[in-house]
């Protein structure tokens, strides 16, 4: 009982401590003044493992070992559910998670923002931008916090959509950088469409990642390139 008892600690701080921490920057990033779009890649390799920082590796680690004795310790499907939701956190969707709800929960009282997703298809949480308080800050947290891995990656959809949008400043692309498009088709059609310069910063998850098509985006765009291998 008393070793179910600790495991049922940790599972519940890594799961709720980063929901309950503030940041005012993003992986380096500070939060801007800009119209800030976060463009995040749901596709399946997305729930691979997001080898990361030292940390990242450690958490994943004890996620791993933790998740096991929890399902093995309860066991049925209660003891699988928790297990899973223990060592879920160590994938690339998990660290996008554990760093994005902080920011979000950061950001100032009047700041613009909002999220896209891609895969397949483009998901908006919101087709236009929205003020940030305390209830769209949390909005926010719920719909990033629900998000799961599946389908292709549809890198450029997303980056178009994200472009289109009416009043876009910064896009903040969360991706392991392997579109579906060639890396060189989709620069050649961002650097036709994104004709107002909007901002591309791009963050780039585990070793897999095309971190050459992920830095010249950036770098085309007046961004920052980010490894989460840091």
């Amino acid at each position: 009982m008393k070793k179910i008892f600790s495991i049922s600690i940790l599972l519940f701080m890594m799961q709720s401590c980063y929901v309950m921490k503030k940041s005012n920057e993003f992986f380096g990033i500070e939060t801007s003044t800009k119209n800030t779009l976060y463009l995040i890649d749901i596709s399946g390799s997305m729930e691979g493992i997001d080898e990361g920082s030292v940390k990242d590796q450690v958490m994943r680690e004890v996620g791993n070992k933790a998740g096991n004795k929890v399902s093995n310790l309860i066991g049925g499907k209660v003891g699988s559910i928790l297990g899973k939701q223990v060592t879920k956190q160590a994938t690339k969707l998990g660290a996008v998670k554990r760093k994005l709800i902080p920011a979000i929960k950061g950001l100032p009282d009047g700041k613009k923002f909002t999220i896209f997703t891609f895969e397949n298809d483009v998901k908006k949480q919101s087709t236009e931008f929205r003020i940030a308080n305390n209830m769209v800050r949390t909005s926010a947290n719920i719909f990033v916090e629900n998000l799961k891995a599946g389908g292709g990656t549809n890198t450029l959809a997303g980056l178009l959509e994200a472009l289109s949008l009416n009043e876009v400043q910064e896009i903040v692309l969360m991706s392991d950088g392997l579109p579906n498009d060639s890396p060189d088709s989709i620069l050649k059609e961002i650097r036709k469409v994104n004709i107002n310069k909007t901002i591309i910063h791009t963050i780039a998850f585990g070793e897999d990642a095309d971190h050459n098509f992920m830095r010249s985006l950036a770098e085309e765009n007046n961004g920052t390139f980010i490894t989460s291998k840091m």
